[in-house]
Order: structure tokens, then C-alpha cells, then sequence
């Protein structure tokens, strides 16, 4: 592998002794090759991995930093329990949206964005059920108290169908919502490795400062997690969002006994008035580990710490290519600052570099006469990256 200067020694050359000084933003330059590099072919040395933890019932997750879009050539289960049967399947947007609920083997995913941040979706048979603690869609057994009120329930606006619990928090306080459950579940299984997941829907993100959720065997025997953010970040206003309490990090009180749990208190405190103030069912679910891969333009190792970055921080970074993506990269690097010099020195180098890069073709016909470094390079690295696919029939 080749660190930066190396990399600018060798595309100077191909510049004909270019002095790289002279050109503008060059990491930025170098950053752009990168990019359309990755757009042109799949680099095995470009692929990221990233851990993930699937939840039953949680369906959006962020997406990887450096993913290129959503170029996704596999989610595995970690180990090697996986079977022929778990596939991978990526949905259009409104068909994964459609029958998320409905995925009988392996996983389906799909990829969307939320005010630029990337979201990937996942549906998948192999994690472990969820225990609905309450669907929240009545106010029977539910009491409000501190800075709550005018409990209801609202049949139109819900997390899920057929309702949620509408309320009033006034002022900055603290407003409370309580049940005690009229038949004790058995979560057991989930003590201090389950996660609770609470679907809120507040007016105002700036005035909502933190959630408290407190689960037990009675009010003196309880475990307790605060939250100041939703799942995939600062909750948004105006809409519902779920919101996840580790047991793992639980606070407890007194000696709950978790093979039955009746009682549930949501604590949220307030910095102003919250009117129309939503929540919309609680449940807990046990993490399942999988991996992500995916396509990167990350093909820098910064020199700062090791990590991989689309960025350039310093000439003594590292590119992560072996020879032959390398060798693509240099001419497209090179392709790239001869473009961006322009003058006539530069349409000729341009061609030049394009015609190694891309091959001769026919000019009326389009047909490969002498192949690139493109070419050889896909025959012998097709792409594995897993197309966005809908299904024939009606679902």
C-alpha cells in the first residue's frame, strides 16, 4: 500500500511532471477520483463492515457513515448459525414499508433519508419476538399525575392502530403516566439484556428534556432508565419516533421480580408546555447481532489513528488498494486533476488517460476493440452488491 505523497509523486508522472502544487484543492481532487471510481466499479478493498443489533419490532437503524449510497452486498448474522434459506432481499422503499410485518425467512431491507441522514430499514424472521408491555391504545388502568393531564385517547393520530394516549404536560415539570397491569408478564428472559422501546410523538423537541421509564413487580420493586434522545438521535417534533431504554444500564430499587412485571410509570420532564403530547405503545425486545458490508469510497487509512475515511487528512494517509484497483485509481486521479487544470494540455491527457482507463471502442457501434483497466478489472471483480428488487405479483 501507498500512502498520499506516493500517490501524487505517481499521478504527477502521468501529468507529465505536473507540478500538483499549482492545482486547486487537490485532496479534494483526489477525494472526487475516489468517488467516481467507486461509482464505476466494486473494490473489494473498498467494502465496509459494521456491527449491528436488530431489534423485533424496530425497523429504522442509521445507516453506515461511510456507505457509498446504499450500495449493500450483505446482512449476515454474526457467527455461523446462518442457514441456506436466510436471504438477503432489498426492497423499494413503499414495498419493504408495505409488508415489513411479513418477512418469513432472512432479511429485507431498504435505505432512505432523513433530513440527509441516512436510514436503512430492516425486516428480518430471525429475531427473538417482542413482549408488548402495553399497545397504550386505551387510558383504562393508566393514571396521570405531577405536571399531567386530560389523559385520552386519540383514535386518529397513532403509532399504531387503533389508538395512543394523548395528554397535557403543563408548565417545566415533571408529568407521569402509571399502570398497573391486570395480568403480570413473564420477562424473565429479558432482565438487564432487554431493551424497552417507547413510541413518543412530542410537540416540541427543544421543550421535551428527558424520558424516565421505570418497570417492576410493584412500586417499591422496580428497575428505572432515563433517556434524553430518541433511538436514531435528538427526537424529532411532530411525529412518532421510538425511543430505547437498555436494562443493561438499568437503575434498580428494591428487588423486582421479572417473571411478573405488572408495573409500569413513564416519567417526562419539560422545560415548557406540551399540548397534544403522544405516546403510542412500550415494548421490549432482545438485541440480535448481525453484520453490515457494504460498498465505501473510505479507501484512506488516516495516519491520525488507523481508522478508514472518504476524507484526506494528511500526505502520510495510507490508500488501502492492492495493485490493480490502485493502479485505476492513479489514472483517475490523474483524469480528474487534468479535467479540473483544463486548457488544450489538458483535452489530450484526458483522452489519453480515458482510453487506458475505458479501452477503444467503435465509434458508430460502441464495440469493445482493445479493453481497459475497467474491463479487466469487472471480469475479474464483478460486482456482489445486492440490486434493489420488487416482486412480480401484487403483495
Amino acid at each position: 500500500m501507498r500512502d498520499i505523497a506516493q500517490l501524487q509523486d505517481g499521478v504527477a508522472g502521468l501529468l507529465q511532471a505536473t507540478d500538483l502544487n499549482n492545482v486547486t484543492n487537490l485532496n479534494g481532487a483526489l477525494e472526487r477520483a475516489a468517488r467516481i471510481m467507486c461509482q464505476k466499479v466494486d473494490i473489494p478493498e473498498a467494502s465496509g463492515r459494521q456491527n449491528y443489533t436488530i431489534y423485533d419490532g424496530v425497523f429504522d437503524y442509521l445507516a453506515p457513515d461511510t456507505i457509498f449510497g446504499g450500495a449493500l452486498v450483505d446482512f449476515r448474522p454474526q457467527g455461523v448459525s446462518r442457514v441456506p434459506t436466510d436471504f438477503v432481499i432489498k426492497r423499494p422503499i413503499a414495498q419493504f414499508d408495505r409488508t415489513k410485518a411479513v418477512v418469513a425467512n432472512g432479511v429485507e431491507m431498504t435505505f432512505e433519508y432523513t433530513k440527509g441522514t441516512p436510514i436503512v430499514r430492516v425486516a428480518g424472521s430471525r429475531a427473538a419476538q417482542k413482549v408488548i408491555i402495553d399497545a397504550m391504545s386505551e387510558t383504562t388502568g393508566w393514571t396521570a399525575a405531577g405536571s399531567a393531564s386530560g389523559l385520552a385517547k386519540d383514535a386518529t393520530v397513532y403509532y399504531q392502530s387503533p389508538a395512543s394516549l394523548r395528554f397535557l404536560l403543563t408548565g417545566a415539570s415533571t408529568g407521569s403516566l402509571t399502570k398497573t397491569l391486570t395480568n403480570a408478564i413473564n420477562i424473565s428472559d429479558y432482565e438487564d439484556v432487554g431493551v424497552i422501546f417507547l413510541a413518543i410523538d412530542t410537540p416540541s423537541a427543544a421543550d421535551l428534556t428527558s424520558i424516565e421509564v421505570r418497570i417492576g413487580s410493584s412500586s417499591g420493586n422496580y428497575n428505572n432508565v432515563s433517556a434524553m434522545a430518541g433511538f436514531l438521535g435528538a427526537w424529532p417534533a411532530g411525529e412518532f419516533t421510538l425511543v430505547a431504554f437498555d436494562l443493561s444500564a438499568a437503575s434498580q430499587t428494591g428487588t423486582p421480580n421479572f417473571s411478573a412485571i405488572n408495573y409500569i410509570q413513564i416519567n417526562m420532564t419539560h422545560a415548557a408546555t406540551l399540548t397534544n403530547m403522544r405516546l403510542g405503545g412500550i415494548f421490549i425486545s432482545l438485541p440480535t447481532p448481525y453484520e453490515m458490508l457494504f460498498q465505501s469510497s473510505a479507501i484512506f487509512q488516516l495516519a491520525s489513528d488507523g481508522s478508514l475515511s472518504n476524507t484526506i487528512q494528511s500526505v502520510n494517509d495510507t490508500v488501502i488498494l492492492n495493485e490493480a484497483a490502485y493502479n485505476i485509481y492513479e489514472h483517475e486521479c490523474a483524469s480528474t486533476i487534468a479535467f479540473q487544470n483544463g486548457g488544450s494540455f489538458s483535452s489530450g491527457v484526458v483522452a489519453t488517460i480515458n482510453q487506458v482507463l475505458h479501452g477503444i471502442r467503435a465509434a458508430r457501434t460502441g464495440a469493445l476493440i482493445q479493453p481497459g483497466l475497467y474491463d479487466h478489472y469487472r471480469a475479474d471483480n464483478p460486482s456482489q452488491e445486492l440490486r434493489t428488487v420488487g416482486n412480480y405479483y401484487d403483495d
